[in-house]
């Protein structure tokens, strides 16, 4: 929870999707204005306009109840904006606060939630650090994924059907980065603290060990010592065999925790990356009045997700991949940018600690395994079923069509109506307190038997 402003803030940012609301809605008045500013058409010209208005109204869709715009779709097959209440969903995306997210998920609001803070952890993602994904996408050809860029938004080189494109591919990419991000966070943070807990817990049974011993030894040399020599010191006793064992400093302890400053800071694009290939691949061609029920969008949302957590070999088989790269420096130069970064001093950054060493390597076996890949598996369902429960109840449950309801089929929505939720749903999952999707993870039964797969590994010296 400490870590998720951090996280929260470097998302929102880059994905801003109400920025990209407000554009289009600044964009919708100017052209409202121009329209309201042109003198009135000739009598010939106005009978023809009205001609057309009438046949144009007959094949508008209709608005959705929760108050979507309607859409049709022009002579030359893109979609374009007819009408929108004074209620439309973009006002209501655009105008998100949030002390407004309770609407979405009220048994959340029993929590404070606070606006987007400010990473206080670092610096910004340096231009020099580059992920694969990252470098691999700037050299082909596509969207960027900077939504945040002025020139990125600028209603001069978008038009209004790439700004509506932009705001459904970038909700979506949003929300599904939250959850991994979360997840991945969340079971790093585990497997973290599980490490360190190992640690100092095999530490102090060997230190009670060792006191006990001394105690023994020093009544022993007493009675000894009061036999022969009466009140004689015991400055003489050998306690060399008594010295403390070894701990983890302060320092170690330090350089340990602040390896999450790659995934805050780097790791969580690397995510969002290939979550954005993913969405755009999916839903290039759904349209946004599309209407999809429940079982529709889970089972587009795992088109995705298959895409993301899958890799085709050279062989043409799929293979899951363990995001290990995500969450650690793939190299010793990372690692010191990243501690560095982290607020480690650039002498004990770069100074040999074995223990530290040991720990980097251990986290690294234990996130490659088998064991993490099946934690993540279920960790990822569980998180996505907290979101699909959300949109089901305040999405599906609150705006279904009466007709379906009627006629005893399943609700559906159009695709437009279910962006506004989800965009709120993310600021919920980021600042919510207390949390759902943060305490859901952590009652999840395999995160606890991962955690006791690493508190076990004690190696053959402590058996």
């Amino acid at each position: 929870m400490a870590l998720l402003p951090t996280l929260g803030a470097h998302i929102l940012h880059d994905m801003d999707v109400e920025g990209v609301t407000q554009e289009l809605q600044s964009y919708s008045r100017a052209s409202k204005d121009r329209l309201d500013a042109q003198p009135s058409a000739a009598p010939s010209e106005s009978a023809a306009s009205s001609c057309a208005d009438h046949f144009r109204g007959q094949d508008a869709d209709k608005r959705s109840d929760n108050g979507s715009i309607s859409i049709i779709s022009s002579n030359d097959g893109v979609s374009t904006e007819l009408s929108a209440s004074s209620t439309t969903w973009v006002d209501q995306v655009s105008s998100v606060h949030s002390s407004q997210i309770s609407h979405v998920f009220p048994e959340a609001s029993t929590g404070t939630t606070s606006t987007s803070p400010k990473s206080s952890v670092g610096a910004d993602l340096s231009d020099s650090i580059l992920t694969t994904s990252s470098m691999s996408s700037s050299a082909a050809p596509g969207p960027s994924t900077s939504a945040a860029s002025p020139d990125h938004l600028s209603p001069v080189t978008r038009s209004k059907a790439e700004l509506w494109r932009e705001v459904k591919m970038l909700t979506f990419t949003r929300t599904l980065t939250v959850v991994y991000s979360i997840t991945l966070l969340s079971l790093f943070t585990h497997a973290q603290l599980s490490v360190l807990g190992r640690t100092k817990y095999i530490q102090s049974l060997i230190q009670q060990e060792r006191d006990e011993r001394l105690r023994e030894q020093l009544e022993y040399s007493t009675s000894v010592y009061s036999l022969f020599w009466g009140d004689r010191s015991l400055e003489d006793v050998d306690t060399d065999i008594f010295e403390e064992s070894e701990t983890i400093s302060e320092e170690t302890e330090r350089k340990f925790l602040t390896l999450s400053w790659w995934l805050l800071h780097v790791g969580w694009k690397d995510v969002g990356e290939r979550v954005r290939r993913g969405v755009e691949e999916v839903f290039e061609g759904v349209s946004l009045k599309t209407k999809l029920t429940a079982a529709d969008l889970r089972r587009l949302i795992n088109d995705v997700r298959r895409r993301v957590e899958y890799e085709v070999t050279f062989e043409g088989k799929e293979r899951r991949i363990n995001f290990l790269s995500t969450l650690l420096p793939p190299t010793p130069e990372t690692l010191q940018h990243v501690l560095t970064q982290g607020g480690i001093p650039p002498w004990l950054a770069t100074a040999h600690d074995p223990k530290f060493n040991a720990f980097l390597e251990e986290t690294r076996t234990h996130l490659a395994s088998g064991s993490f890949g099946r934690v993540l598996e279920v960790c990822l369902d569980t998180a996505m079923d907290i979101l699909f429960q959300g949109v089901e109840k305040h999405v599906f449950g609150s705006h279904s069509d009466q007709e379906d309801a009627t006629m005893g089929q399943e609700p559906r929505e159009r695709l437009a109506a279910m962006l506004p939720g989800l965009a709120r749903w993310c600021h919920l999952a980021l600042e919510g307190l207390p949390n759902e999707l943060v305490d859901s993870l952590a009652d999840v039964r395999e995160v606890s038997a991962f955690s006791a797969i690493i508190y076990t590994n004690y190696d053959d010296r402590f058996r």
